[in-house]
């Protein structure tokens, strides 16, 4: 069965919008495994990356599945202090680069960064990308869905278009995971300095790292169109 379009926007209607849509075969694997979750499908339009969820929020843990555009945007190198991540290819080709070192997945080869090790991942393709993850904690997930729904109530963007965080929301987001994920952008004494000066007012004028509103399935029903399960 050929791809359909999904995810896309809604407007205040709970019309689909024009926006980029997410290609996904209906038939296919990453379309089962969004069928066996029991949560709703979740976008952000800046980055062009979608995700679901595949466990409950207290799991220590949980499993997601994200997928990738073409030209989706890419997170900065990164290191995870003390827990291992796992990157499963379900659909398309996967890059993630690892102590600068690309590991190329097909669909169903896995790859394990270790504790200390520099990384990121990306869509080096012209198509779309599917792939299961494992994150070292709950809070890498709860940062990603947060930055999503800014996305989507125009943090970002300007002029009614979507964007990706700026500095201050970047910062705030680098700090509530400061104990398990270093970002390598900076020396980690370089971004302390700034969490305790430019962070801390980000803070008091109302940058979070997590908003609580953002993992509530209802929120991501009533703005992205859901595939049909």
């Amino acid at each position: 069965m050929p791809s359909t379009i999904t995810g896309r926007p809604l407007d205040e209607h709970g019309d689909p919008t024009n926006g980029l849509g997410l290609e996904l075969d209906p038939d296919g694997p990453a379309a089962e495994l969004f069928h066996d979750s029991p949560h709703a499908l979740a976008s952000g339009p800046g980055s062009r990356t979608w995700a679901v969820l595949l466990d409950d929020w207290d799991d220590p843990r949980p499993e997601m599945v994200v997928w990738l555009a073409p030209d989706a945007a890419e997170l900065p190198p990164h290191v995870h202090r003390t827990r291992d991540e796992t990157f499963e290819a379900v659909a398309g080709e996967l890059t993630v680069v690892v102590e600068g070192d690309s590991k190329r997945l097909e669909p169903g080869d896995a790859y394990t960064v270790e504790p200390g090790e520099e990384h990121y991942f990306r869509n080096q393709t012209d198509e779309f990308v599917a792939f299961r993850v494992e994150p070292p904690w709950a809070k890498t997930a709860a940062t990603q869905y947060t930055v999503f729904g800014l996305d989507h109530e125009g943090a970002f963007g300007s002029d009614s278009e979507y964007g990706e965080p700026g500095l201050l929301q970047a910062l705030v987001l680098s700090e509530s995971l400061r104990e398990e994920t270093r970002i390598s952008i900076a020396p980690f004494a370089v971004q302390r300095a700034l969490w305790a000066t430019v962070g801390r007012v980000a803070k008091r004028v109302g940058y979070r790292g997590i908003e609580e509103r953002f993992l509530d399935d209802q929120f991501w029903e009533q703005r992205v169109e859901q595939p049909q399960r």
